[in-house]
């Protein structure tokens, strides 16, 4: 069966109080970027300097990699919606639950030997059948723009995957977080612990559900999306990206086989029906479909969840959860991030737990 069990690693008590200065280490720099939709840098936790291999115009936050080529790497779509709760043009900050996660992944990417990259610029504001079907109903090309914002948004994922899976860094393995999602365990090597269970399982991509909420279990979350550098992956990849391009046209033929798979909606649709249609055989042993518990549970679990959840103790027991790993802040829970990653609750977490956590001195 592609969808495998699997063991979730047990973790170690964190020593939360690390993670309070991560919040106040943010350099803001960058610049503005006019159009449909705002653009711009500003505001983004930036390495001092721009090394060659980065693809088009993304930045390096930071690169703590033992090695120059190799290694792994963390990406981040950071780019700003229409409404500016992403950021906004013409600012000099970005919204404090960004820079909270940013920071906090920044630290785990510097922990455990990673580089980290983030995109700030959309390659593709709008395809061709979706300014035909704006067209269509009188909307200008900046209404059009914004109509489709959510969802080409999603897609900008791929491309920005396919950039580092053919980089001249030879990254071994690339996972892409959603912009509100944190890793949250720094004495596990995250990204090491998927990349030994993928290399045992001989899968390419691995993907997680939504197992957290009460009948999610069969549905993929693309908020965490772990890459193998591999054929495979990379022609995946093109091929959902080329499918998505083409809309009710449809791909017949992909790289990587016959699917049927039509991608008019995000990308995340797109990536079940490739999991459970027509495509199901050419996805066999190529990818894994893991717990959202343990690798993207939604923030809501944190405080509390209006929809019903699968398992009652993940808000009794919030951070304490010695299965989470990866939380996803979607939704109103972007609110609370700060709190979550910077706040008290971190003392009282690590007070509970006999333990003592030195200030970190996080230079930009």
């Amino acid at each position: 069966s592609i969808i495998t069990g699997m063991i979730p690693m047990k973790c170690l008590s964190l020593a939360l109080l690390r993670l309070l200065p991560l919040c106040h280490a943010i350099v803001l720099e960058g610049h503005g970027h006019g159009g449909a939709l705002p653009e711009g840098s500003n505001g983004l936790p930036l390495a001092t300097h721009r090394p060659g291999w980065l693809a088009r115009r993304d930045e390096l936050v930071v690169d703590a990699r033992p090695q120059q080529h190799g290694g792994m790497l963390i990406m981040q779509l950071v780019l700003m919606d229409a409404g500016g709760y992403w950021g906004k043009v013409g600012s000099s900050d970005r919204p404090r639950w960004l820079r909270s996660i940013l920071a906090t992944n920044r630290h785990h990417a510097r922990t455990h030997g990673h580089a980290m990259v983030l995109r700030w610029k959309r390659t593709l504001a709008l395809t061709e059948w979706q300014q035909q079907q704006c067209h269509k109903s009188g909307k200008s090309r900046e209404e059009c723009i914004k109509g489709w914002e959510r969802e080409n948004f999603c897609w900008e994922k791929f491309p920005f995957m396919v950039d580092y899976l053919l980089n001249s860094q030879e990254f071994t393995h690339m996972i892409m977080l959603d912009a509100d999602a944190a890793l949250v365990r720094h004495h596990v090597d995250i990204l090491g612990g998927i990349a030994q269970q993928m290399h045992d399982q001989n899968i390419d991509v691995f993907l997680t559900n939504e197992d957290w909420l009460k009948n999610g279990e069969n549905r993929i979350n693309g908020g965490v999306i772990m890459a193998r550098n591999s054929k495979w992956s990379e022609d995946m990849f093109q091929d959902a990206f080329d499918a998505h391009k083409l809309g009710p046209k449809m791909h017949k033929k992909w790289r990587i086989g016959e699917t049927g798979v039509m991608c008019t909606s995000n990308e995340q649709i797109c990536l079940n029906d490739l999991f459970y249609g027509h495509g199901r055989q050419i996805m066999q042993g190529h990818m894994a479909f893991e717990s959202g518990i343990v690798y993207n549970r939604g923030g809501c679990t944190l405080k509390h969840c209006w929809e019903k959840i699968s398992d009652p103790s993940m808000e009794a027991l919030r951070m304490t959860d010695e299965r989470l790993l990866i939380v996803h802040f979607m939704g109103g829970s972007k609110n609370f991030a700060p709190e979550i990653l910077c706040g008290d609750s971190l003392r009282r977490f690590s007070a509970l737990h006999g333990r003592r956590g030195g200030r970190l001195r996080l230079h930009p």
